[in-house]
């Protein structure tokens, strides 16, 4: 991993390069050199200590409804680092509403560190009194941190921690759209969720010709501390090496390693039963499962009626993401949320994270505004008590397809619906890219559970240039939930990806 050039100054440069930041919000400074060995220190100790709950946020702030919230904005001009014409610049989010939980922000050189304090300065307060009532010990809710595209002062944000151990990305021409956690933990077990969170994040102050940010961060909650790494460098596709090392208080019941989390409210295989001019409506709309030698599996995702899970062994998994496929704006029809314009977001594990399985979390909603799907990497053997756990991985947040191994023809669309003709059975329609003129593919599909294959052809769809396949099912006894897979295997002894699908009835 190569760090950013001021890690090489001198003592006296790195000091000098903090005390000539001109920010007002920065304390006293303080000799100390903050790598990741640092706040892994700081994560082992903490762990030897009972956890304690944060302090709750003052009244004034926790009271707040979404109104009064939003006559809280942030200013722009007065993000860090911007003023000093450096490419990158560091604003913060007003605790208050919502957002109820806060970190401690630092920027570190290579020598010495100094915390950032609240300011009310970085904000615009429309209600004054509210502005004069809050306290001066405040820490913020999360921070924003955003790239000057081609060097000139065209600042766009890529990057936001806010929200327990949530973090977002975005190219540089895409918007915010599915998130990631530091961790999950027992997420979809029908129990309460442990969110263990970022409670103090240090930034390394960028140079002028900086093409990367470093940060770290430390992890508290009931069942785990950790610290974390995060190499966070803009461009098309944001991408964040990230490292980490957890150290367990107790035992959990489920594990999730770079977790995701995304937004699934209708698409072509659900349209809703409520009136919206807008044919779909997700930040994501598939899962890919990458396995190393074996064919990718896509599991489109759908709306749950109840909490579903699905469970994908990898002896070694290669990659895994929830990927918004579909990028045509005619899709969605929605030109304030753009959803067109979410990226996908794949995960790339750094060194062999052995045995374990991908779960995908499926949460019903009654809204577009909560995220109800969840994805990760979950070790075959669960941490004890005392353990401690090393990873590593890549995150991008692109608005191209995965960077990696990758089979010609894949799924562009899945659909379902009922077939009068044939009544009690259900009908997926699932298309394939492919060439024109090229052979017939061998079809392979598959259904188990509470659901019986009745028909399935492949045809060539000369509108969309793809494979198209047909498959009816008919559901066995009284409800329950099926498993369909299929692929197709062609000529000249290539394959597609694996669709999969879990049908609910």
């Amino acid at each position: 991993m190569v760090l950013p050039d001021y890690l090489g100054r001198t003592p006296l440069v790195a000091a000098m390069a903090v005390l000539l930041s001109g920010c007002a919000s920065l304390d006293a400074m303080r000799r100390v050199e903050v790598d990741f060995t640092y706040v892994a220190d700081l994560a082992a100790d903490l762990a030897e200590e009972e956890y304690e709950a944060p302090a709750p946020l003052p009244k004034v702030l926790a009271e707040l409804d979404y109104d009064a919230y939003r006559k809280i904005r942030y200013n722009a001009d007065k993000y860090m680092w911007k003023t000093e014409g450096l490419p990158f610049s560091l604003g913060f989010f007003h605790p208050g509403f919502l957002h109820k939980d806060r970190m401690k922000v630092h920027e570190f050189t290579p020598t010495h560190e100094q915390h950032i304090r609240y300011l009310n300065e970085f904000f615009e307060f429309e209600d004054q009194s509210l502005k004069e009532a809050i306290p001066s010990s405040l820490d913020y809710a999360g921070i924003r941190l955003s790239y000057a595209v081609d060097g000139k002062n065209d600042y766009r944000e890529v990057t936001s921690f806010l929200g327990a151990s949530y973090f977002r990305g975005t190219g540089l021409d895409t918007r915010y759209g599915t998130s990631a956690r530091g961790i999950a933990i027992d997420s979809g077990l029908g129990q309460p969720e442990e969110f263990p969170k970022f409670t103090e994040v240090w930034l390394g102050k960028p140079k002028l010709d900086s093409d990367a940010v470093v940060m770290y961060a430390l992890l508290d909650g009931p069942s785990v501390t950790g610290a974390y790494e995060f190499v966070i460098r803009p461009g098309e596709s944001t991408v964040m090496d990230v490292k980490a090392k957890l150290f367990f208080r107790d035992t959990v019941d489920s594990l999730g390693i770079a977790p995701l989390t995304s937004m699934y409210w209708r698409g072509e295989n659900r349209s809703g039963s409520e009136r919206d001019y807008r044919p779909e409506v997700h930040d994501a709309d598939g899962l890919i499962v990458v396995e190393k030698e074996n064919e990718p599996i896509w599991r489109a995702l759908d709306l749950a009626d109840k909490t579903r899970l699905s469970y994908f062994s990898v002896n070694q998994v290669e990659g895994f993401g929830l990927m918004q496929r579909d990028r045509n704006f005619s899709s969605y029809q929605d030109l304030e949320a753009e959803y067109h314009k979410r990226p996908s977001v794949w995960v790339e594990p750094r060194g062999d994270w052995g045995k374990g399985f991908i779960k995908l979390v499926e949460l019903p909603t009654k809204t577009e505004f909560e995220d109800n799907v969840i994805a990760f990497w979950e070790p075959a053997v669960l941490p004890e008590k005392g353990a401690v756990l090393d990873f590593e991985y890549t995150i991008h947040w692109t608005p191209n397809g995965v960077p990696a191994r990758y089979p010609s023809s894949v799924v562009t669309a899945t659909r379902t619906g009922e077939d009068p003709s044939y009544p009690g059975t259900e009908v997926f329609v699932v298309d394939f890219s492919g060439i024109e003129g090229a052979e017939l593919p061998e079809l392979v599909a598959v259904v188990e559970g509470a659901a019986r294959m009745v028909d399935k052809q492949v045809v060539w769809n000369p509108y969309s240039n793809s494979w198209r396949v047909l498959m009816r099912m008919e559901g066995l006894g009284e409800g329950g939930t099926a498993e369909a897979r299929c692929q197709l295997l062609f000529p000249d002894g290539s394959n597609s990806e694996v669709w999969a699908y879990q049908w609910t009835r």
